[in-house]
């Protein structure tokens, strides 16, 4: 089975790596088609498609698409509308606010937005902090499950921290496991922070629900802890997919004029045994994605050289 995904940017503190040789940084060149201030470093694609791994590959929507990994943008999240406020404050309208899907409080010197409804449409939470006078647009998106809970990426204008903090991740209460009883994810923004930013936090995935970050499933905690599947061939990584009881799509990378992309029109194509793996990413649960090339080629077509060892995976 075959399956082609956006490849989304990321931040996984794995597989940062330096990009080797003209045709690396070509085709990082090539896949990045947007600028952002800040992304998080949370992917699994390297620096030969574009950025560390978190780091983030991306598919471009023309005729072919091309891997990158930079990170990944968050766009078009659209503001909601903003609802009355309930304590003035000298910041902005309030101090806090209450939706169904969000609750936000000025907590000391920080504004504390825990999410009452992970699965809520976006703009309700943009709309809280609105309220607030924070110009922050949240997206909660489907995350492998080391990344619930965490940021998977962000686009930002303005300062990217405010005395020394930033805006961050957390748990209500604080340090409760996210998925038991009473445990909250929250975000956290300084008070005196200014700008925009746009930001991704990772939720868990309904049931067939495709992961929408980029995480390398050989990374600790996701289904192929452990096991090093780059460079094997795709019999080989498929014997230990089959033994840990997953399954697996693939992901056909081609030689391009540029460097190397993905083109949608090979993704039907049978994939031998005897093919190449270079990276292998969390897809969904029980599911992981091979990404894989016909030929064995002398650098990894992803990272521009051999996959960067990191502690985390």
């Amino acid at each position: 089975m075959n399956d082609l995904q956006n490849l989304a940017r990321v931040r996984d503190e794995e597989l940062a790596g330096q990009a080797s040789g003209a045709g690396a940084r070509s085709l990082l060149a090539s896949i990045t088609a947007e600028s952002v201030t800040e992304t998080e470093p949370d992917s699994i694609l390297g620096p030969a498609l574009g950025g560390s791994v978190w780091d983030r590959a991306r598919r471009r929507v023309s005729g072919r698409a091309r891997l990158a990994v930079a990170a990944v943008a968050v766009a078009g999240l659209a503001a909601g509308a903003v609802i009355g406020p309930t304590v003035l404050g000298e910041r902005g309208p309030a101090t806090s606010y209450a939706n169904a899907a969000i609750d936000i409080e000025l907590r000391g010197d920080t504004y504390v937005a825990t999410i009452k409804d992970p699965f809520a449409d976006y703009a309700r939470y943009t709309e809280g902090f609105k309220a607030v006078g924070l110009n922050v647009n949240l997206e909660l998106i489907p995350a492998s499950p080391t990344k619930v809970g965490k940021l998977t990426g962000w686009s930002m204008s303005g300062p990217l921290a405010s005395n020394g903090r930033s805006i961050d991740e957390g748990t209500a209460p604080e340090g409760c496991v996210l998925g038991s009883e009473g445990c909250a994810m929250t975000v956290m923004v300084p008070r005196d922070w200014t700008g925009w930013a746009a930001i991704r936090l990772g939720r868990e995935a309904k049931p067939g629900e495709r992961y929408r970050n980029e995480r390398s499933a050989m990374s600790k905690g996701e289904m192929l802890e452990g096991y090093r599947a780059d460079e094997k061939t795709v019999g080989e990584v498929l014997a230990e997919v089959k033994r840990r009881g997953l399954k697996a799509v693939f992901q056909i990378i081609t030689p391009q004029k540029d460097g190397y992309g993905v083109d949608p029109n090979t993704q039907s194509a049978p994939v031998p045994d005897d093919w190449m793996v270079w990276e292998v990413l969390s897809d969904q649960a029980g599911v992981v994605r091979l990404m894989v090339t016909k030929e064995r080629l002398s650098k990894n077509p992803i990272y521009g050289g051999p996959r960067p060892a990191d502690d985390n995976d």
